[in-house]
């Protein structure tokens, strides 16, 4: 199920976000997340959090704005169409959508592709110094692959 963060969701919530961005991101310095940790604890709350409880929160997307600021899914409930569902729902609540995703992280820009984003821009992240996509999608209809009407 589908459901908006509560509160009490803040700790299964971290612990989700950074054992994924570790596990996503072995080409970062471990240290870049561990010392971000406290920061994201005390924004996150006040994003637009829609988590997926299954008894407990499995996973969960994070939206400010247009911007999606977060997509994470417990290893173990990988593949099993809760971030599809979670992306439904961020494309139920917006006409249009954006996103940061290195490049380096394959799995991720497959993934985005596959729901309709497209890449938009070639960036550099100012905070890693890696690679990374700038992607978007309209919601309102369906985008050819490789088409954007941004």
């Amino acid at each position: 199920m589908i459901r908006e963060f509560q509160a009490a969701d803040l700790d299964q919530v971290m612990n989700i976000w950074l054992e994924q961005n570790l596990l996503a991101h072995s080409f970062i310095d471990p240290s870049f997340f561990q010392k971000n940790t406290d920061l994201v604890r005390t924004i996150l709350p006040s994003s637009e959090i829609y988590v997926q409880d299954i008894h407990g929160v499995k996973g969960f997307i994070g939206l400010t704005d247009l911007y999606i600021s977060g997509l994470f899914i417990k290893t173990e409930y990988q593949r099993q169409g809760l971030g599809s569902s979670l992306t439904e729902k961020a494309k139920q609540v917006r006409s249009v959508l954006f996103l940061n995703v290195y490049t380096e992280n394959e799995a991720a820009v497959q993934f985005y592709e596959k729901h309709g984003f497209v890449r938009l821009e070639d960036r550099i992240n100012e905070e890693t110094h890696h690679p990374e996509y700038l992607m978007g999608c309209k919601i309102d209809h369906i985008i050819k692959i490789g088409q954007c009407a941004l």
